[in-house]
């Protein structure tokens, strides 16, 4: 019994860091799509700065990366690259 609950509570644990990430994904992915056409780079570098620390501070709250975590992760930080480029900036590792 203990195990079908520790799996109930982990993929429970799962759904919600995945949902987390999908909004902040959501929110990069309506960034991306308004400066996509915009000659603001310091507009652009703003944004991108800024979802990069939601995103880290979202990793540091989920602390356990699974494949799908480290799937959505990873697609948000490359949305976020692509931002980075555009701008001129840099994110520290």
């Amino acid at each position: 019994m203990t195990s079908n609950n520790s799996t109930f509570s982990f993929d429970a644990w799962e759904k919600n860091a995945l949902s987390e990430l999908g909004n902040l994904q959501i929110r990069v992915s309506k960034a991306l799509l308004k400066y996509q056409g915009s000659t603001d780079k310091t507009a652009v570098g703003e944004a991108a700065t800024r979802y990069m620390s939601e995103l880290r501070d979202a990793a540091r709250r989920i602390q356990k990366a699974t494949p799908a975590i480290q799937q959505k992760v990873d697609e948000i930080a490359d949305m976020l690259c692509v931002m980075a480029q555009f701008s001129g900036i840099t994110f520290d590792e």
